[in-house]
Formats: structure tokens, C-alpha cells, sequence
């Protein structure tokens, strides 16, 4: 007991003084020397300076963080800047200080809190051209400095527009794309730049299976069989304009509990036998199919529920197998108002059981007799008809990995 005793009595004594703060850096031992002004959700930091032991809490923005004893020492405090912290994106108000309480006192610094680095989710509509709109769905779309297109020193640093939450953000595409330095986009805030990936990719003019004018060596129409009437490729169809030139358009009450009727279906197959299919550099027979997408751009035009509606990529492979994956229309279109989206499927997603394709050889294959055939169906799940009218175009292979 005397000798615990002993031990507080010896707290007490380190900590008669009021704290005070030095400076600001990141825990990465590489920053030792820095000193941090600002900092963005989710940062841990190190907060050095004399008298910390003994601290109390630590607040940011007047919102406390909590505070670990086992992290803290006379000279340093470690803390997590939590993701419920407000920072000026969210409210202009906020104070912009870092205040470190203990016993004998508070220390107080300027510090800015800002939110984490931009991420791009989906881009809305990838069939895009310089000039069109190009919206991008995400998180953190704040203090957006400039959006990077493909190209050297393709950008934009104007013009933007950004919802108050933060999850959207529209921009014009700029001149001079070009997709031999890749086909992503890049957004950067004052605090960091997004990643690119597979769903911040655009349209690199490169696999086109069919874009309902011509498909490059193919004069549309094609040999078309079942599942297509000539009436659903127009230029318009009720409630949605093109994209560009015709496009395949479905407008009825998509029957309900699975139920069938041949205009709801968009069968792509020659079969004349050619390979509708793209190939050459890039679409090497080797490459793993899980490195391609299958995308397309859709349309829904409806007052109704889209929830309970599904487009299904269907394709039979050259062992007998019908493989198809069903997407929810409602993950990728946020409006029911004739506004185009791309609808974008990993090739592997493409299933019958355990049973999938392993290489782009596979599909390029086709099916048990040698034909390539690719089918979109709308299925509707719900036990009511939906009336809608549904466009689909430039149904596409992307390779989206290289």
C-alpha cells in the first residue's frame, strides 16, 4: 500500500503543471520531424508536448475522441480522429481547434479536421464523350480541387457540382482523352486523391459487342433469331432519349413471378456463325475471365417500384451450360426518370452452380454448336405486373483489369 501510495503521489507531482502542446504529426515513425495543421477522419495521431500525463480527454472540433492511458505519456498522447467528428464539409461553424484537458488545465492549437480522401463508387453513365456530363457517385466529394480524366494532364479544376452530403459530384469531360494512359478517373480533395479501379473506369471505344447502329465489321442488323422484334430498336422510346443513335427499347408490364414474353428479351447471336465477340490485343483467349466485364448502359422510365425487378446476363458455354446472373436494377439506378446508368458484371459472376468461365477463351467459344450468343432479360420477381419502359444499349466486353 505505501508503495502504491507512493506511485500516485508521484503522478501528481509530474503532472502540477497545466499541459501544453508542441505539435502534431502521424504515428508513421517516417513523419517524426513533421507537424500536422489538419487532419482527415480516421487518422490516428500523436500529440506531443510537456505535462500530458494525466490526460483527461482530448477534443477536436469540441467533440472528445477518448483517451487510452496505455497511448499516453508526460510528452505524448495518441488518439483516432473517430468518423463522428465534425469538420468544416459538414458544418462551416465548427470551431477548427484541438483541445487536450488534464488536471491542472487545457491546451488549446488551431487544428482543422477534414474529411477522408474522396472514393468513387460508381460512375453513373461511362458511355461518355468530351463535352457530356459525367456523374460520379461516392463519399467525400468535399473541397473537390480537380477531377483527372485518361490522358496526360487531362483535368478538370472547375465547374463542378456536388450535392450537400457529399455522395455525388458532376463534371464536364474535357478534350483530349486519351485511353492509352488507362480509362479510370480520379478525384482529388484538399484531402487526398480517390483510387482507381474497376468501377471508376469510362468507355475506351474498345469492346462492342452491340451499340444497336454498327458494330464495326458487323452492318447492323445482324442475322437476329428469337427474342427481338424490330419495333424495339428506335431512337426513342416514351420518356427516354439516346445515348447516341438507336438503341433497344422495352415498353409493357413486365409480367410478374418470373413470367415470360419474348419482347422482354434481347437475344444477341449471328447465327451466320461469326464471332460477335471482341477479340485481338487485350482480349487474348489466355487471359483469366475474371479480368473482363460485361457493361451495358440502362435506362428505366416508370412512376412505379423498380425494387423486385432484375436484369439477367444470360450465356450458354460450349459444354451445355446456361450461365446467367441477375442484377438488382435498384443497386445501380437511383432514378426511375429515363436517365441512363451502366449496368457493369464481372464475367465470373456468370454462373450454374459451381460452374463458371476460367478464361476469355472460354467465352469466346460460345455455345455447344459453335454459335456466340449473349442474352438480357428483364425478370420480375414480384408477385404484381410493373409497368415501365426499360432501354438498354452498347452492350460491350471491357477488359478491366490489365
Amino acid at each position: 500500500m505505501v508503495i502504491f501510495l507512493g506511485a500516485c503521489q508521484d503522478d501528481d507531482e509530474i503532472n502540477v503543471g497545466p499541459p501544453t502542446i508542441e505539435r502534431v504529426r502521424s504515428t508513421d515513425p517516417t513523419t517524426a520531424d513533421s507537424a500536422f495543421t489538419s487532419a482527415t477522419l480516421g487518422s490516428t495521431l500523436a500529440i506531443l508536448g510537456n505535462n500530458l500525463l494525466g490526460t483527461q480527454q482530448v477534443y477536436l472540433n469540441d467533440y472528445p475522441l477518448g483517451v487510452n492511458t496505455a497511448y499516453v505519456t508526460n510528452n505524448s498522447v495518441i488518439v483516432t480522429v473517430g468518423d463522428s467528428v465534425p469538420t468544416v464539409a459538414t458544418n462551416p461553424n465548427v470551431p477548427n481547434t484541438l483541445r487536450l484537458v488534464n488536471k491542472a488545465g487545457e491546451a488549446i492549437m488551431e487544428f482543422q479536421t477534414l474529411p477522408p480522401a474522396p472514393q468513387v463508387l460508381q460512375v453513373k453513365n461511362q458511355y461518355v464523350k468530351p463535352g457530356d456530363d459525367l456523374t460520379l457517385f461516392g463519399r467525400y466529394f468535399y473541397f473537390v480541387d480537380s477531377v483527372y480524366f485518361p490522358g496526360e494532364d487531362v483535368y478538370v479544376t472547375s465547374g463542378f457540382t456536388t450535392n450537400a452530403a457529399g455522395s455525388s459530384l458532376t463534371v464536364k469531360v474535357p478534350d483530349g482523352l486519351d485511353f492509352s494512359e488507362g480509362q479510370a478517373i480520379r478525384v482529388v480533395t484538399k484531402s487526398g486523391g480517390s483510387a482507381t479501379n474497376r468501377n471508376t473506369q469510362i468507355y475506351a471505344d474498345k469492346g462492342m459487342v452491340a451499340d444497336f447502329d454498327t458494330n464495326g465489321a458487323l452492318e447492323w442488323p445482324w442475322n437476329w433469331g428469337w427474342g427481338i422484334s424490330g419495333d424495339m430498336i428506335q431512337p426513342s422510346q416514351p420518356g427516354i432519349s439516346s445515348l447516341e443513335g438507336n438503341f433497344a427499347g422495352m415498353n409493357q408490364a413486365f409480367p410478374a413471378n418470373f413470367g415470360w414474353n419474348n419482347d422482354k428479351v434481347i437475344n444477341l447471336a449471328n447465327w451466320g456463325g461469326a464471332q460477335i465477340f471482341p477479340t485481338g490485343e487485350g482480349y487474348e483467349p489466355g487471359v483469366p475471365a475474371n479480368n473482363f466485364d460485361i457493361r451495358v448502359e440502362v435506362a428505366v422510365n416508370t412512376t412505379e417500384s423498380i425494387e423486385g425487378l432484375m436484369m439477367q446476363i444470360w450465356y450458354p458455354d460450349s459444354n451445355g451450360n446456361e450461365l446467367s446472373y441477375n442484377i438488382p436494377m435498384s443497386e445501380f439506378i437511383t432514378k426511375t426518370d429515363g436517365s441512363w446508368y451502366t449496368l457493369s458484371a464481372n464475367m465470373t459472376r456468370l454462373t450454374n452452380g459451381s460452374t463458371r468461365l476460367n478464361t476469355y477463351g472460354d467465352f469466346l467459344k460460345g455455345d455447344k454448336g459453335g454459335v456466340k450468343q449473349l442474352r438480357l432479360l428483364v425478370v420480375n420477381t414480384t408477385s404484381s405486373d410493373i409497368k415501365a419502359v426499360v432501354g438498354v444499349d452498347n452492350v460491350r466486353v471491357i477488359r478491366a483489369v490489365n
